[in-house]
């Protein structure tokens, strides 16, 4: 058997399909993150890629907001949406999903 997270394999082997896995968990909670703050439009396509990249790592550093794919929305994109302490709470947010 082959599955992507803890999770997964708690649902496949007690066969609980209500169990959510690790991605629902993450994008579950990445939205609450978005809806809980008054984000534009741009800050919102910028945060679900966010999302894509975390899910794909498992985990994201500051320099990660600067790199491919991120870099697609300007080299300064974080810097021009978001302040500091915006940045400091997006990782702090995922850092509780650290697999």
């Amino acid at each position: 058997m082959k599955v992507n997270s803890l999770l997964s394999f708690l649902r496949e082997l007690f066969e609980i399909e209500a169990l959510p896995d690790y991605q629902d968990v993450v994008r579950r909670n990445f939205e609450d993150f978005i809806a809980q703050r008054q984000f534009n439009s741009n800050q919102i396509l910028f945060l679900r890629t966010v999302q894509n990249v975390f899910l794909k790592k498992r985990r994201l550093e500051v320099a990660d907001l600067y790199e491919e794919p991120l870099d697609r929305f300007g080299e300064d994109a974080v810097d021009r949406w978001f302040s500091e302490e915006q940045v400091d709470e997006l990782i702090d947010f995922t850092e509780r999903f650290v697999a």
